[in-house]
């Protein structure tokens, strides 16, 4: 799910400030950017995430502010300089040229002086700081992420009510799916047999029995309306990552209308089957944005 959040903590003049930013992803998959001189955090800080997140891309910043001053360090590659002069000599000597080579046109050279920055001193505290600054940025982004998943509830269960419907429509055409399907069948044979003697009027009505049976379709929906109230459980009193449980009910559930509509015959029932598919694949689209 999506979610931003920050989180500060300061002391000794030292200042940790972490953004953390997560989209939705399949896995987990944090990426880290701290400082060079919190590198060996970072397993801790991934262990942290983890006690919060169990999917998504979460990409994190991890910054230290400290007022104390920044030293500089000159650097002059003597190396690089030799080389310069020697270079120079030899041309010099080669086509007789006169003048020499200043101090000034030595610092000018490319490379001959580097400045390097040198980290404040530290006291040891920044690991305890980022720590404690990551913590609240996960309390803020877990906030936003509760805020987000309870508008996506709320729309699923929208879509539950739906197929709720469906489903109790088509229980109510389904009641005289069988008879009426014995008594087309009976009309048919009526017609193909008219004449003929001999014909098993028992043995008739056992296959006819057993052929409308086949249309029966009680247990479908018995099955339907269990993973509506396990899908409507999982919305309403979650206790974890609902997103893969509410995407396996929504396969079974599509599978059980396909059932309904290759089954069924009239068209009402088929027309509520395909009602339900459309809201399935609705729900599963918005369960991908779910944890």
């Amino acid at each position: 799910m999506t979610g931003f959040g920050q989180g500060v903590a300061e002391r000794d003049g030292v200042r940790a400030l972490v953004e953390l930013k997560g989209v939705n992803h399949r896995f987990l998959d944090v990426k880290l950017k701290l400082p060079p001189e919190l590198g060996l955090l970072e397993a801790a800080l991934r262990a942290k995430v983890q006690e919060w997140v169990s999917r998504g891309r979460i990409d994190i910043t991890a910054t230290l502010v400290a007022p104390r001053p920044v030293g500089f360090r000159l650097e002059v590659n003597r190396d690089l300089v030799a080389a310069y002069l020697g270079a120079a000599a030899s041309l010099k000597r080669e086509l007789r040229l006169k003048g020499s080579v200043g101090l000034e046109a030595i610092l000018a050279l490319p490379g001959a002086v580097s400045v390097r920055a040198e980290a404040p001193r530290s006291d040891g505290a920044e690991p305890d700081l980022v720590t404690e600054a990551l913590r609240q940025a996960l309390v803020q982004y877990d906030a936003m992420r509760a805020a987000e998943g309870g508008r996506l509830a709320d729309d699923l269960k929208g879509h539950l009510q739906m197929i709720r419907s469906s489903a109790r429509r088509i229980e109510e055409e389904a009641g005289a799916l069988p008879a009426a399907y014995a008594h087309r069948i009976k009309e048919r044979l009526a017609d193909l047999l008219r004449g003929e003697s001999g014909l098993d009027q028992g043995r008739l009505e056992q296959e006819i029995a057993l052929l409308a049976g086949r249309v029966e379709i009680t247990e479908e929906l018995v099955r339907l309306q269990g993973y509506l109230e396990q899908a409507e459980a999982t919305l309403g009193r979650p206790e974890g990552p609902v997103g893969k449980t509410l995407d396996f009910i929504m396969q079974e559930m599509n599978r059980e209308a396909n059932t309904i509509s290759s089954k069924a015959e009239a068209l009402p029932i088929c027309r509520e089957a395909l009602h339900i598919k459309a809201e399935v694949e609705k729900i599963r689209e918005q369960v991908q944005n779910l944890e």
